[in-house]
């Protein structure tokens, strides 16, 4: 028996909201007025909606799956549908825009059960600032909320209140991201592992979370399947994929020791802070070991040292790019390697860094050029910049038509920029996060590929590395031939323990040891 569609009802109760606002704002309201629309225009619909060749693709795609409850497209949509499912039209773009929430099946005005916003894989999975939650999972009456009229946030959901700790508690880009982070990921869980609320999360699902980060990605699916409700591929997805793509998802791999330790830790500020709070009555993680265990096979954590690179492997990639052509991707990737090795600098400050930040400065009778480097919590270091640094970005500068350094009306100038800058002028064409990653990550394989032959160990090093070994190298170079309170300054370390965990003495001991008894057998 067919389930027929309601075609009167919001289209928000069918697509996702992105699509379904797009189609308001072109005055479809609902899924009647669509069909209207193809049936008198079949060819050109979509043109005459001024909606992308991808949504039109993704919308009678959806639409024709749905043929035999009720959605009957024109001959000409339903046989462009077709033709979109074949082979030959895989590199045709099709954007998802059907699912919803937990909802297969929705009722309608009048009580009666009907085909409503039919789930898609992982249409559930959604960052925090576009996820819908329904009103049942959405901890308005979470088993532990605390009394409403004691609670000093002016919140009525638990996304509400994760937003609103995002705000008070972080400070700073970085700290956002990290919080931003574990805290959907929770919310997520909650929602779709244990189908709670966040505030409804007792100690039970609370230790669950922490073995559930133990598993994720190192486990089989039989084995994995046996214990958790959702598979590994709802919540694992490539890296560095954009929060409005339909392909983000919340992990990217398993969880490093360092990682889970990290991610434990912001969950329990977060409910730390939800307590403290009066949003929730009591902290089921108070009553849980912060204890995170080492799993096999991952032995004791990396030094900040092992993730640098060697003398020699610096030189392969410096000679790498020497014979790259000469234009303007491989002048930016000179100046992140410079921002990066050459100055220490976090992945924020380069993509903050600007023009004006690079001055010059006076030391007694003499001046010398020099950057302020704004670093966490604001904090500014001042650092040299020798001539030929100074070429490299002036050469950069050059290639994007940009004014040189120390001309006033460049101040404000990304020293980084897009390749396809903004509309909004010079100022607004900075890199992105991810932008900056993928860069360096390929173009670190690619040097990785041309050495892969002659040197594997160096290869397998370079493929390993990110974006962050360049300024752990930094450190480890400088602490060479600077003592190691220079170094602290120049890195903006808050504590010298910080800087000291790039040196390890005693394990360089043990090696030359080693070797000495290794020529004495």
């Amino acid at each position: 028996m067919k389930k027929e569609f309601d075609f009167d009802l919001p289209l928000k109760r069918y697509f996702l909201k992105p699509v379904a606002d797009d189609l308001s704002d072109r005055g479809i309201s609902c899924l009647d007025d669509l069909l209207d629309r193809m049936y008198e225009n079949p060819n050109g619909w979509w043109k005459e909606l001024g909606l992308s060749k991808s949504r039109a693709n993704g919308i009678i795609s959806w639409m024709h799956a749905r043929r035999n409850v009720g959605l009957e497209l024109p001959d000409t949509v339903r046989k462009k549908a077709e033709d979109l499912g074949k082979r030959f039209y895989k590199n045709e773009e099709i954007e998802e825009v059907g699912g919803a929430l937990w909802h297969d099946l929705i009722l309608d005005r009048n009580g009666k059960r009907i085909l409503g916003q039919p789930q898609k894989p992982n249409s559930e999975v959604q960052p925090l600032e576009h996820l819908s939650v329904p009103p049942q999972f959405d901890g308005s009456n979470g088993s532990n909320r605390g009394d409403k009229s004691e609670c000093a946030l002016d919140v009525d959901s638990d996304k509400e209140a994760v937003t609103l700790w995002l705000k008070a508690k972080a400070t700073n880009a970085n700290t956002l991201n990290a919080y931003r982070r574990e805290g959907e990921r929770f919310l997520l869980w909650c929602l779709l592992e244990k189908h709670i609320p966040l505030s409804s999360a007792k100690i039970s699902e609370c230790s669950d979370y922490l073995t559930w980060l133990q598993m994720l990605g190192r486990t089989d699916e039989q084995t994995w399947s046996q214990r958790w409700l959702q598979p590994q591929t709802v919540w694992l997805g490539p890296k560095n994929i954009p929060r409005d793509s339909r392909d983000w998802r919340p992990f990217n791999c398993a969880l490093s020791f360092s990682s889970r330790k990290a991610a434990s830790t912001i969950v329990r500020q977060l409910f730390t802070f939800l307590h403290k709070t009066g949003y929730l009555r009591f902290n089921p993680f108070d009553q849980i070991s912060s204890k995170v265990q080492l799993l096999p096979g991952e032995g004791k954590p990396k030094e900040f040292a092992d993730r640098s690179l060697t003398k020699e492997q610096w030189e392969e990639i410096e000679e790498y790019l020497d014979k790259q052509p000469d234009d303007i991707l491989k002048a930016r990737l000179k100046v992140m390697l410079l921002l990066g090795k050459g100055l220490g600098m976090r992945a924020s400050e380069m993509l903050n860094a600007r023009c004006g930040w690079i001055q010059i400065a006076r030391y007694g009778q003499n001046e010398e050029l020099v950057i302020d480097i704004v670093g966490k919590g604001d904090k500014e270091r001042r650092l040299p910049i020798s001539e030929a640094q100074e070429r490299i970005i002036n050469d950069y500068l050059a290639y994007r038509r940009r004014p040189l350094l120390l001309e006033e009306e460049g101040r404000d100038i990304p020293i980084l920029a897009s390749l396809r800058p903004g509309s909004k002028g010079a100022a607004s064409e900075g890199l992105s996060r991810s932008g900056l990653y993928l860069i360096l990550q390929k173009f670190l394989e690619e040097v990785a590929a041309a050495l892969h032959k002659e040197r594997p160990r160096d290869s397998a090093k370079l493929r390993a590395s990110s974006l962050h070994w360049l300024r752990h190298t930094f450190a480890v170079t400088s602490l060479e031939v600077m003592p190691v309170n220079v170094v602290q300054n120049a890195l903006g370390h808050a504590s010298v323990n910080t800087t000291t965990k790039y040196i390890a003495p005693d394990q360089e001991e043990i090696l030359e040891s080693f070797k000495r008894l290794e020529k004495n057998q």
